[in-house]
């Protein structure tokens, strides 16, 4: 959802920056089938299977799609840098963590049904941060709206990857072919 959020307001800021819809197939953009495919395999396997099944196996895979994508555009502008780091993070403590993503119980509230879920890995690739939680500080440790209603968590890594995201999206839309481009 934040990387959505990320994506809209790249777009919005590029376009007033100057920036136009059609230059985004102009692009040099290599692999966009990968991350999509990485999406869509997380999202499938926490449809279609038991909570944590396969869970490192889905991890890996996924994140070897996204690093894949990176490795194709490594000699863009900037948004690379940040997207490897903020993947690099999350792929690091959900590895580590048996192929689930630790989430503070501090961010959820006492009482609340997710937190009853996580405590009891009922959420596919997502655990209850705890005392044996390899990188805590990787997790899930940032709320995302207000204390008593949040809409979501976020990841150290999930905001550097949104920069990158947020980056790419302005590039989008504001590139120039023939335009020399910082790293081309």
């Amino acid at each position: 959802m934040i990387l959505l959020l990320s994506a809209i307001l790249g777009l919005a800021l590029g376009l007033l920056a100057g920036g136009s819809l059609a230059r985004v197939r102009s692009y040099p953009l290599k692999g966009l089938l990968l991350p999509i495919l990485a999406l869509l395999i997380k999202a499938g396997a926490a449809y279609l299977l038991k909570p944590q099944f396969g869970a490192t196996l889905v991890c890996v895979l996924q994140y070897a799609l996204i690093f894949l994508f990176l490795s194709l555009n490594y000699k863009r502008p900037v948004w690379p840098v940040f997207a490897f780091f903020g993947s690099l993070g999350n792929f690091l403590v959900i590895l580590l963590n048996g192929g689930r993503m630790p989430v503070s119980a501090a961010l959820i509230g006492s009482g609340s049904a997710r937190l009853e879920l996580l405590a009891q890995n009922r959420i596919y690739a997502y655990c209850l941060a705890g005392e044996q939680t390899k990188l805590p500080f990787f997790g899930d440790i940032l709320r995302l709206g207000p204390d008593g209603v949040p809409f979501g968590f976020a990841s150290a890594g999930d905001v550097l990857l949104c920069v990158g995201v947020l980056i790419l999206f302005i590039q989008l839309v504001t590139y120039m072919p023939g335009k020399p481009q910082a790293a081309e």
